[in-house]
C-alpha cells in the first residue's frame, strides 16, 4: 500500500513541482567559441544562436562581421558543432558568405527544426535597411528575407532561397526574425505548423508555414503605438527583438525585448492560441521582474518550466541571469546569476535531462562563449 501511494501521480507530481521550483543550476563548463580579432576575416562575431538537433549535436551559429562590429557590412555566418554534449567543439564553418556588400549585409535570422522531413531552417535578412536592391559580390539581388535549408543536419547547406518568390507580401519587407530559433507545433491548434518571430518595421509579428517550410506567410502581430509618427520616441510601444515557446496547451508564449521601455525596464511577454496568427491585447503583459536593459533575451521550454536568460539590470548589458518560471510565464520568482560582467545577446537549448547549454556574447562581444549548465546536483 505504502508503495502504491508513493508512486501515485498526485505524489509524483508534487515531487516534480518541489524539484523544480528548487532548481540548484550551476554552470559546469564552459568554451569560448569565438572571439574578437581572431587571425582571418573576421573583426567580430555577433548574434549568437543554438539549437540541439534529433541526433543530439549541438549547433551553434553567428554573424562573423568581416571589417567592423556594426550591425551593417559584409558578413559570413559562422557555425560550429558539438557531437557530445557541448564538451568539444569542431571548426568554424562559414555557411554563407555576402562577399563585399555594400552598405547592408547578412544578418541573422532563426533556426527551426522541421522535424517530418527532418530538415534544418536558416531564416535571415539581406540588405533590409538599404536601397532596393543591393550588390553582394556576384551581382545585384532583392532586399528582404532569405532562407537556407539543410537535409544533414548542417554538414551541408542549400543556396539561399528569397522568400518574397513564393509570396509576394514578403518581398522587401524590413523584418528582423528572432534572433534565436523558431519552433514546430507539437500541440493543436495548427500541430505541425512552422512558426519564427521577430521584428518589422511597425509591428512585431511572426512567420508561419503549414507546408513544412516551402511558403511563409506574415501574421498580423502586435502594433507599435503610436502609428502616426515615423520615429518613435523613448516611452512608446515598440516590441521588439523575441523567442517563441509553445505551452502544453497548445499556446504560444512569447518574450520580447522592450525596445522604448514602455512602462518600465522590463520584458513584454503575450500569448497566442491560434498559433502566432493573433496576440490579443489582453494577453500582452510586462514582466516587471525580469529587468531588462532592452536587449535579446531567451528563452526555453524545458519540461513545462519556461527558463529565460538575458543580461539582468536596467541600465546596462551586464549581470548574465537565468530566471524560471513553474506557471507557464505568470511569474518568475527563481534566479541564478550566471556572469557578472559585460553580457549581451543569448540563446539557450536543451541538451539533456539535467543540462542546458546557453550560448551568449561575453565582456562587451570580446567573446561568444558556451555554457553548460547542470539544473540539479
Amino acid at each position: 500500500m505504502a508503495a502504491l501511494f508513493y508512486n501515485s501521480p498526485v505524489i509524483l507530481m508534487l515531487c516534480y513541482i518541489l524539484s523544480v521550483s528548487s532548481l540548484s543550476p550551476k554552470v559546469i563548463e564552459e568554451k569560448i567559441l569565438w572571439e574578437r580579432d581572431e587571425p582571418g576575416e573576421v573583426a567580430e562575431f555577433r548574434i549568437p544562436l543554438l539549437i540541439q538537433v534529433p541526433t543530439g549535436d549541438l549547433l551553434a551559429f553567428s554573424e562573423a562581421r568581416k571589417y567592423s562590429g556594426g550591425d551593417a557590412g559584409a558578413k559570413f555566418i559562422a557555425m560550429r558543432r558539438s557531437t557530445d554534449g557541448g564538451d568539444n567543439w569542431g571548426p568554424t564553418a562559414f555557411i554563407l558568405d555576402d562577399y563585399h556588400t555594400v552598405p547592408d549585409g547578412t544578418n541573422l535570422g532563426t533556426i527551426t527544426i522541421e522535424h517530418e522531413t527532418n530538415k534544418l531552417i536558416l531564416i535571415h535578412t539581406f540588405c533590409i535597411h538599404s536601397t532596393p536592391s543591393c550588390m553582394n559580390g556576384t551581382g545585384e539581388k532583392p532586399k528582404g528575407l532569405y532562407m537556407v535549408t539543410s537535409l544533414d543536419w548542417g554538414y551541408s547547406w542549400s543556396k539561399p532561397e528569397y522568400l518574397g518568390d513564393k509570396d509576394a507580401s514578403l518581398k522587401g519587407i524590413q523584418y528582423n526574425p528572432g534572433p534565436g530559433y523558431g519552433i514546430q507545433k507539437k500541440y493543436e491548434p495548427n500541430k505541425g505548423r512552422l512558426v519564427s518571430c521577430g521584428q518589422g518595421l511597425t509591428s512585431l509579428f511572426c512567420l508561419t508555414s503549414d507546408d513544412l517550410g516551402l511558403t511563409w506567410q506574415m501574421t498580423p502581430g502586435i502594433l507599435n503605438l503610436p502609428q502616426n509618427r515615423e520615429e518613435l520616441k523613448i516611452g512608446d510601444f515598440e516590441p521588439g527583438e523575441v523567442q517563441v515557446v509553445e505551452l502544453k496547451n497548445g499556446t504560444l508564449l512569447i518574450n520580447a525585448r522592450n525596445e522604448r521601455s514602455f512602462h518600465c525596464t522590463c520584458r513584454i511577454q503575450a500569448l497566442s492560441f491560434d498559433g502566432g496568427k493573433t496576440f490579443p491585447l489582453p494577453h500582452v503583459t510586462f514582466k516587471e521582474e525580469l529587468i531588462d536593459p532592452q536587449v535579446c533575451g531567451s528563452i526555453l521550454n524545458y519540461n513545462d518550466t519556461l527558463i529565460f536568460s538575458n543580461p539582468f539590470n536596467a541600465k546596462s548589458r551586464i549581470n548574465l541571469t537565468l530566471h524560471w518560471s513553474t506557471d507557464s510565464g505568470e511569474t518568475y520568482p527563481h534566479f541564478f546569476s550566471i556572469h557578472p560582467a559585460g553580457s549581451g545577446y543569448s540563446c539557450l537549448t536543451t541538451i539533456d535531462e539535467n543540462h542546458i547549454g546557453l550560448i551568449y556574447e561575453k565582456n562587451d562581444c570580446r567573446y561568444i562563449s558556451f555554457l553548460k549548465i547542470q539544473l540539479n546536483p
